[in-house]
């Protein structure tokens, strides 16, 4: 296998991809160099320049990268290498079914685990516009968007069966799930290590209660198969402006369940509004109206992901479903409890990821405020994932997050 590094990049496009143009001033940069939002990249990315263009060059490794070009040697959390091929086929599938949401992919090289695809640098990270208090304007819609569409054209409800099943034995996605099913779910990893400031949570993120349901919500991840899932859906991974949105990241992907996805960003969403109970604002209003953009966000995916899927469903899903809208009802509001407890897995596993706290928590620059900010997180975690079967609807869902800000701030005022 050839391991790409700047050096031999330009001579490796020259050969295998030569639409893009070499001929005059060419650079090549390395995304988690300088880039902001670079934390946990497994992979190894490249920006090139040149002719007018850019385009972005990423391979996998046989190892794993983390922080710092800092290689996992250790075998049994190493993804494998094919999943590179995956991820550029399944760009390629989700374009075809949302191409505003989606980048351009151009060359795959299946030996060399890489693939090239649309540079979207000309959007910022959703993360990194949040962290600074930036409201970008319908982001939770467009996401709500291009899930409910790659949700539904997947799903059998769509779909002929027998290709329906095709699709998820193409995109299994062993190794990769494995990631999710372990570190995400179970929390235990080779690479765990929990910082020093929220040691103190680790007996509650291990209480036998909090065990319990995780392995629950678990196994219903690992055996459902109801749609084509993304399965590492958040604002890290989308770029957006207030105009285009782009999703990117999608090696996770395979067949499970559309709740998960919808978890997964509403996680996003409670980290930012958390973050900003706690961080520094130019002025209490300016607080509150960010606050209130991220409420209304977390209402607006749910609720935007429902009425779409369901108008999907009434207009295209096959007889033997459109002439049961009670199922479709049924299905789209049993979402919810579910989207509230996959929510608390990636709540629980920022507090004590080894990779470091996302970025809206690390604009804290007070190490209490910033805890407080972690124990609120952890806390409605946990409020998510016990309370679950109360939360039936995007207005639950609000009324959860108020909630449990209201409590934690009684006790630590």
């Amino acid at each position: 296998m050839l391991v790409l590094d700047k050096t031999n990049i330009i001579p490796y496009l020259r050969e295998r991809y030569p639409a893009f143009d070499t001929s005059g001033p060419v650079s090549v940069s390395a995304i988690g160099d300088d880039e902001e939002d670079s934390r946990g990249l497994i992979n190894y990315i490249f920006k090139v320049r040149g002719g007018g263009r850019s385009l972005i060059l990423k391979q996998a490794r046989a190892n794993m990268r983390l922080d710092d070009d800092v290689e996992s040697t250790d075998a049994s959390y190493a993804p494998p290498q094919d999943r590179n091929y995956s991820e550029y086929l399944t760009i390629k599938l989700r374009r075809a079914i949302t191409p505003d949401f989606v980048p351009e992919v151009y060359y795959a090289d299946r030996e060399n685990h890489v693939f090239l695809m649309e540079d979207v640098s000309y959007l910022k990270p959703g993360r990194s516009q949040l962290a600074r208090g930036v409201m970008i304007d319908g982001l939770a819609e467009r996401v709500a968007r291009f899930l409910s569409d790659i949700h539904f054209y997947t799903t059998e409800f769509y779909l002929d069966t027998e290709e329906f099943r095709e699709l998820g034995r193409r995109f299994v996605s062993t190794g990769m799930r494995a990631i999710m099913e372990n570190w995400l779910f179970l929390r235990d990893t080779p690479t765990h290590q929990c910082p020093p400031l929220t040691r103190h949570f680790l007996p509650h993120i291990f209480a036998q209660d909090v065990v319990t349901q995780s392995h629950i919500l678990r196994h219903k991840y690992m055996n459902t198969t109801e749609a084509f899932i993304h399965s590492d859906i958040h604002t890290s991974n989308i770029f957006a402006s207030n105009h285009q949105l782009k999703v990117i990241d999608m090696e996770y992907t395979f067949a499970g369940p559309v709740a998960y996805d919808l978890g997964y960003f509403l996680a996003s969403l409670v980290s930012q509004y958390c973050s900003a109970v706690f961080r520094p604002f130019p002025s209490e209003k300016e607080r509150n109206e960010f606050k209130q953009y991220l409420l209304v966000s977390m209402y607006t995916l749910v609720d935007c992901y429902q009425r779409r899927f369901a108008a999907h469903w009434d207009d295209e899903s096959k007889e033997v479903y459109r002439s049961c809208p009670g199922f479709r009802d049924a299905f789209l509001s049993g979402l919810v409890p579910d989207a509230a407890g996959y929510a608390a897995m990636p709540m629980f596993t920022l507090c004590v990821s080894s990779f470091g706290f996302t970025q809206e928590f690390e604009v804290i620059p007070d190490e209490t405020q910033k805890l407080h900010a972690l124990q609120l997180h952890c806390s409605l975690g946990r409020r998510f994932l016990m309370d679950r079967e109360r939360i039936r609807t995007p207005r639950d869902i609000v009324a959860a997050v108020r909630e449990g800000e209201k409590a934690y701030l009684s006790r630590i005022r």
